[in-house]
């Protein structure tokens, strides 16, 4: 049985336990979840803010470094017992299965080591040290960085790996954490405080990483009455929700439902690309089934290049089966392979009814192709395909992917679950039409494309106010130094003591104790003579009376 919360140490005491079964029926894993009440959040909140004070708020914020670049090795160590138990108890669970968490894990600790922390810190703040001190800031004043007393972060469960930057971040400002974990995913943040602590007593002493139902309105209250800083993700109407409950003066960065989109330029569609950037784009719609803001569910592909997007299309679906053998998916409930069954169904019919507008105005029918892989409904050969007709190439016998092919380009995200639209455009122009309405909904696009043409593309991408725009095949892969959602991941909770003026030359001995320089009294004829070059004399200027 296992704990799907951590307390520092003592605070378990007498605190009551339910316990919940997760995933398969065969195979579920029980876990032990706090029964929490007010109280409980009021006392842990105080012995949170103690905690700072005494192990955190003066710590160098080297040591802090130091210790959390030790937690990451252990989880990148595939015989270290902390990654074991988060993938096995992960995999047990039923959503993502074990060798996409070893990607996962991977992809999400990899940054934040070999100096990836302290990089992450002097992008967004200038320098490591200051926050430890004031240290040289824009236009040579002096500048010390100060993190909140102490954080809630909400977390959702769509992804699995989702808590681990938080948690660093609060930790890297100093900060006290209290975390709520998601029902749907309750397992990693606990066990990465947990091995926080076992590296690090006095940071694990600074953490406490809990569940309690959601719209538990007395609950969220409490918590969210006192936080003077707050960090969410979920749906509409959660961030809605914390947005009004919280109190007027905190900070808040509020992360709401987002997707992503991809868009490959002709001059890319060659055929000796075509199979990696399928490849890629596999892996990008692959990478946690869908489930993440950064997974794509639209392509959006140029016309007239040397490959055409019906062409793209089937080697996407050839890379999709590949990528389901190298990372397959976990359980998909009922309800939800019934949504991608509906999605297939409604993008059949409209083949149908495109295929029989052409077929009447050509005098010719139409009859379905099969592939290898896949199920196919086919546009009418010979032709050029009419606007909104689509070709459905899918999984055979089972829900694991699902390619559409339209000749539009609209903005509506799919079921999740591997079900992607390929949509044959003109431009960008076209694409930034469709977007424009939803555009507060996308948090990324993935470009495919060369030299000028790339950065044209990606200016105009960025214009229209695109969080992040990331290569094919990198989608998936952010780098703690960008942003999300358009936002810093630390430069929010941040605020500044600034020295000014002549206290700089006080603030820094290093300059002020360089030695100066004598004047040379003298410079022999040789020294003169090598330091001018090759032997040339330099004439010594006539002095006036």
């Amino acid at each position: 049985m296992t704990a799907a919360f951590y307390l520092p140490l003592g605070l378990e005491e007498g605190l009551e336990t339910a316990v919940q079964r997760f995933g398969p029926a065969h195979d579920s894993l029980e876990l032990h979840l706090p029964v929490v009440g007010p109280d409980d959040l009021l006392r842990w909140i105080q012995v949170l803010r103690d905690a700072r004070a005494q192990n955190l708020a003066r710590r160098p914020i080297a040591g802090i470094i130091r210790s959390l670049d030790r937690v990451s090795r252990r989880f990148l160590d595939p015989g270290d017992a902390a990654r074991r138990e988060a993938v096995d108890s992960l995999a047990r669970a039923g959503r993502f299965t074990s060798p996409m968490l070893e990607r996962a894990l991977d992809d999400a600790f990899q940054p934040v080591t070999r100096g990836g922390l302290s990089r992450w810190l002097s992008s967004e703040l200038g320098s490591v040290d200051a926050l430890d001190r004031p240290a040289p800031g824009p236009g040579g004043t002096l500048r010390h960085a100060h993190g909140p007393e102490w954080m809630l972060q909400i977390y959702a469960g769509n992804v699995p790996t989702l808590p681990i930057w938080p948690i660093y971040s609060a930790l890297l400002l100093k900060a006290s954490l209290l975390a709520k974990t998601s029902a749907q995913e309750p397992l990693l943040g606990p066990l990465l405080a947990r091995t926080i602590a076992e590296v690090d007593e006095n940071l694990g002493a600074c953490l406490a990483v809990v569940w309690w139902k959601g719209g538990s309105g007395h609950l969220d209250r409490t918590a969210l009455a006192l936080a003077p800083a707050v960090l969410a993700f979920g749906g509409d109407e959660a961030m809605a929700s914390i947005s009004r409950q919280s109190q007027p003066d905190a900070v808040r960065v509020l992360h709401g439902p987002k997707v992503s989109v991809s868009y490959i330029e002709r001059r890319a569609l060659t055929y000796a690309a075509l199979r990696g950037l399928a490849a890629r784009a596999a892996l990008d719609i692959s990478l946690y089934d869908q489930q993440g803001c950064l997974s794509p569910h639209a392509f959006y592909v140029e016309r007239r290049g040397e490959v055409t997007p019906g062409k793209f299309a089937e080697v996407l679906a050839t890379a999709l089966e590949a990528r389901a053998h190298e990372l397959p998916r976990g359980i998909v409930a009922a309800e939800e392979a019934a949504s991608v069954q509906l999605f297939r169904s409604q993008a059949r019919f409209e083949a149908a009814g495109a295929a029989g507008a052409a077929g009447m105005s050509s005098g010719g029918g139409m009859s379905p192709g099969a592939g290898m892989l896949a199920r196919a409904a086919w546009m009418p050969g010979g032709g050029a395909p009419s606007r909104g007709a689509s070709r459905v190439l899918e999984s055979p016998g089972a829900t694991t992917w699902t390619v559409v092919l339209e000749d539009r380009a609209r903005f509506e995200p799919g079921p999740a679950h591997r079900t992607v639209r390929i949509h044959i455009v003109d431009g960008p122009e076209e694409v930034a039409r469709a977007l424009q309405p939803s555009i507060r909904y996308v948090e990324a696009i993935s470009l495919e494309a060369r030299g000028p043409e790339r950065v044209r593309l990606a200016a105009a991408f960025t214009s229209l106010g695109v969080p992040r725009i990331a290569p094919v095949g990198q989608l998936q892969r952010p780098t703690p130094l960008g942003t999300h959602g358009g936002v810093r991941r630390l430069l929010p909770f941040v605020t500044w003591s600034s020295v000014e003026g002549a206290a700089i030359k006080q603030a820094a001995p290093s300059a002020a104790a360089a030695p100066r320089k004598s004047k040379p009294t003298s410079t022999p004829k040789s020294s003169a003579s090598r330091s001018s070059g090759r032997g040339s004399r330099r004439k010594a200027p006539k002095r006036r009376r």
